[in-house]
């Protein structure tokens, strides 16, 4: 009774994880940010035209735009050819 116990409440913070309802959608910004950036937008612009996409579903999250495109922008150009979005996904995840 003792290690069912154990084995699965070991599992809870796996299956939050993967439940997690604000990585994919913030994630999706991520990724929007960073091809506003390779396209050579300014950040400000890339705030407002992510922003006004922000409708139904996203809606909530639009308030996570202007700290996640300044992130963004504070990265390196190399790290842009990186799956940055994917990368950000997966540490969101993790907590």
């Amino acid at each position: 009774m003792r290690l069912m116990l154990i084995a699965a409440l070991s599992t809870l913070p796996l299956s939050a994880t993967a439940q997690n309802p604000i990585c994919a959608p913030t994630g999706e910004i991520v990724a929007r940010a960073v091809e506003a950036r390779k396209d050579g937008q300014e950040a400000p612009q890339a705030i407002k035209v992510i922003s006004a996409d922000m409708t139904g579903e996203m809606a909530p999250y639009e308030p996570a735009v202007q700290p996640l495109v300044d992130w963004v922008y504070t990265l390196d150009e190399g790290q842009l050819a990186e799956d940055v979005a994917g990368s950000y996904v997966t540490q969101c995840e993790a907590q």
